[in-house]
């Protein structure tokens, strides 16, 4: 069984790559583009063995539920308490922590790196080509 082609999407986007049909010109011109490593997870869906593809499923379900637990605590964010409930303050912050997780072993089982052009950060990885330079 192979993944389907909203499956492939949701990957992509957990690890950060962009639905393209074709590459863009700047990678043509020999330019870094945010496509520049694309070709290294499509060639991933093709070596990954049928046995290890419920365990990628299981992380991009993963993924896709606390990308949606992030979106409903947002609606959170006016409140610290309520009545007798004292809301977790740190909660967005834990979630991103457990998608960064997620993602991680995501790009794990398929054998990946998260796209380092990506503007999301991976614990110090990726940051865009706009990354802010420390130091």
């Amino acid at each position: 069984m192979a993944f389907t082609e909203r499956e492939k999407a949701g990957i992509l986007h957990h690890l950060g790559y962009p639905g393209f049909s074709a590459m863009a010109a700047s990678v043509q011109l020999g330019f870094p583009s945010a496509s520049q490593p694309l070709f290294l997870v499509y060639s991933s869906f093709d070596r990954i063995l049928p046995e290890s593809e419920q365990q990628v499923r299981r992380d991009l379900c993963e993924c896709e539920a606390i990308e949606n637990q992030l979106s409903d605590a947002r609606k959170r964010l006016r409140a610290s308490r309520i009545g007798e409930i004292t809301l977790n303050g740190s909660e967005l912050e834990q979630l991103r922590g457990e998608l960064a997780f997620w993602q991680k072993r995501l790009a794990d089982d398929l054998s990946v790196m998260p796209n380092p052009y990506a503007q999301m950060t991976y614990e110090g990885l990726g940051g865009g080509v706009g990354g802010r330079v420390v130091g």
